[in-house]
């Protein structure tokens, strides 16, 4: 995958540089998948409790593409999460986050799913050109490899082609926030180091012993 891939995906998804892109309503997924955790007893929290966070906006992006929250209940029947929880919606209306996304009141691990789950979201946003990871970059990160959510998701005959198509024709409806300047001059300053430096210090270190070799195998010679 590769050093630029991994600051994308499982390794490195919560990086505060990551977690800061994250709009309002995928962090309230992820406070909601946090919630459904704690109210089963779990100790990670996993893809499909991911994908019932992101039934409960709305007016989201992933709701407006998805209808999940139409599909709720299906949706829960299909992952085998139990009934929802009463007065869920309203308990995390205004969630307490940290800088990072992730709810003060204490912190859970994500399952490798998870990980994968959010770190695609990440590659989405990215390969749409877009600074903000929204709802529907979760989505389609949960859509873009085999685990329980993502079948659930294609019983409502949504797949990740016609997820990036929808995604598209939203925005022009509904435009992303603006992103301020200095973000994406910090992201992409971020982002073109971690592409280059890593390859630029191998070479150089190549050369390096490559040189001392040469160095060292023609030293008897000018004696």
């Amino acid at each position: 995958m590769g050093v630029r891939g991994d600051l994308a995906t499982e390794k490195h998804v919560s990086h505060p540089a990551v977690m800061e892109r994250f709009t309002d309503s995928t962090r309230r997924a992820i406070a909601f998948a946090r919630q459904e955790s704690l109210h089963r007893g779990a100790a990670v929290f996993t893809a499909y409790d991911l994908l019932a966070g992101l039934g409960i906006d709305e007016n989201s992006r992933a709701e407006r593409i998805g209808s999940l929250k139409a599909n709720a209940f299906y949706l829960r029947w299909l992952v085998g999460l139990p009934a929802l929880p009463a007065r869920a919606e309203e308990s995390i209306e205004r969630p307490m986050l940290s800088a990072e996304g992730i709810p003060d009141e204490g912190r859970l691990e994500l399952d490798t799913e998870a990980r994968r789950a959010l770190g695609f979201a990440v590659t989405e946003a990215d390969r749409d050109g877009e600074y903000w990871i929204d709802s529907d970059h979760l989505l389609r990160g949960i859509l873009r490899f085999p685990n329980r959510a993502h079948f659930a998701i294609l019983k409502l005959e949504i797949d990740l082609h016609s997820v990036r198509i929808a995604s598209k024709a939203d925005r022009q409806i509904f435009p992303p926030q603006p992103t301020p300047s200095t973000k994406i001059f910090k992201y992409r300053m971020r982002k073109h180091l971690v592409r280059w430096v890593p390859p630029i210090l191998s070479l150089a270190c190549f050369l390096y012993i490559l040189i001392e070799g040469f160095g060292l195998s023609l030293a008897p010679l000018t004696r």
